[in-house]
């Protein structure tokens, strides 16, 4: 089933950084992709080989992000722009309205972050990393950008379906109904919420292929 579900997904030159189980442990890199989001779990040179990340790493990965002043600007955006198109889980207008969309949103992306980089990839030995194309034309890089969405690396560095980001996104879309206004609470409109993170997940491919990655801060 793999190997047909990689052949779908489309043939790409494989110029992304590989995987070398032999090199040793190497600390998650504090850089920063816009000069905003977290930049450690992009693997910025295509050509370099990388360590695999080790169990506890993932986690740290995931627990690093809900720590980051990012994830309250995050939780500030999406409550907003779901406060002003009225758009997610009807919670009515108003401030107290926007607080409850906030908290929904900060509790979502914990629990996202949670399955889709730590536990998840932890039980399907995969490296939940963006691996940057890094060169080729536009449009093969969004290509890239997109595929990386269906198709990911295992720990040894083979391709293997993204279960962790497919199911992750399922999983925390449902695990969010249980904090969600009953009338929000549909087939249509939980599908709705996958559909969302799954396009913010490829948006943010996008940036990580062809944002500017910081320089590695000093590691505290």
């Amino acid at each position: 089933m793999s190997a047909s579900f990689l052949v779908l997904a489309g043939q790409v030159s494989l110029a992304q950084a590989r995987i070398d189980t032999s090199l040793p442990e190497a600390p998650l890199p504090h850089r920063r992709v816009l000069l905003l989001f977290p930049g450690y779990e992009t693997v910025q040179d295509p050509n370099i080989p990388v360590a695999p990340l080790r169990t506890k790493q993932k986690f740290e990965m995931a627990y690093r992000k809900t720590v980051d002043p990012s994830f309250l600007i995050e939780g500030v955006m999406f409550g907003g722009y779901d406060q002003v198109a009225n758009y997610g889980p009807q919670y009515g207008s108003g401030a107290g309205a926007f607080a409850q969309r906030f908290g929904y949103n900060e509790a979502n992306l914990a629990s996202t972050f949670l399955l889709t980089d730590a536990v998840l990839p932890t039980i399907f030995h995969q490296d939940p990393r963006y691996f940057r194309k890094g060169s080729g034309s536009f449009g093969s890089r969004v290509w890239w950008a997109l595929r990386s969405e269906a198709v990911a690396f295992d720990n040894t560095g083979r391709e293997v379906p993204n279960y962790s980001s497919m199911l992750g996104f399922g999983m925390s879309t449902a695990l969010s109904n249980a904090y969600t206004p009953s009338s929000s609470v549909t087939f249509g409109k939980t599908m709705e919420r996958y559909g969302v993170k799954e396009g913010v997940s490829f948006a943010l491919n996008v940036m990580r292929e062809f944002g500017g990655v910081s320089r590695p801060e000093k590691h505290q």
